[in-house]
């Protein structure tokens, strides 16, 4: 496990290319400077998806239940390399690369303290049936995970649940794409 506050992060311009510069996530968060993330969310066979208990400590959405696993696409690695080192490190899911279905980029900007958050959020499918009560969790990054039935999870992002991280256009896209299978299998 490493330190977050001292991996480097490849430095994007507005259309998600590499500059060339590498920063900390701290250096890039101050600065607001465009990077990019893994978005990776697990489905299990009941057609649920993971999600996770931010630890209370996170400096984003502390404490709210979020997407399955996710993390900054570190320096010199893919967006692949990045989840599955994530799912690893939080979860203790070891995946392949074959495993995770790519779904869509978001490119996102988000307020933080007197800066912004640009980022690319590479967004990605696992389908896996994950033992909750027997999952390893790196706490802290997390402090519990459960399974929610997809389209009472969309009702609840939909909603704006407290206790859930804000509906974005990740979730919309997300079920968009999960409503489109669902409807093809009956």
């Amino acid at each position: 496990m490493s330190d977050v506050m001292t991996e480097l992060i490849d430095v994007l311009d507005e259309n998600g290319n590499k500059t060339g510069e590498v920063e900390t996530k701290e250096e890039i968060y101050k600065r607001g400077l465009w990077h990019r993330s893994v978005h990776i969310w697990i489905e299990n066979d009941k057609q649920e998806l993971l999600v996770q208990k931010r630890n209370p400590l996170k400096n984003t959405f502390p404490n709210l239940w979020a997407i399955s696993s996710a993390g900054h696409v570190i320096a010199g690695e893919t967006s692949i390399e990045s989840g599955l080192r994530e799912l690893k490190e939080e979860l203790d899911v070891n995946a392949k690369k074959e495993d995770l279905e790519f779904l869509f980029t978001i490119k996102r900007v988000q307020p933080y303290k007197d800066s912004y958050i640009r980022v690319f959020d590479d967004v990605y499918l696992l389908h896996k049936n994950i033992d909750v009560t027997k999952t390893k969790l790196q706490v802290e990054e997390l402090t519990d995970i459960k399974y929610v039935y997809y389209e009472y999870l969309e009702n609840i992002f939909k909603e704006g649940d407290k206790d859930y991280v804000p509906y974005t256009e990740e979730h919309q896209k997300l079920f968009s794409i999960l409503d489109d299978r669902n409807m093809e299998v009956i």
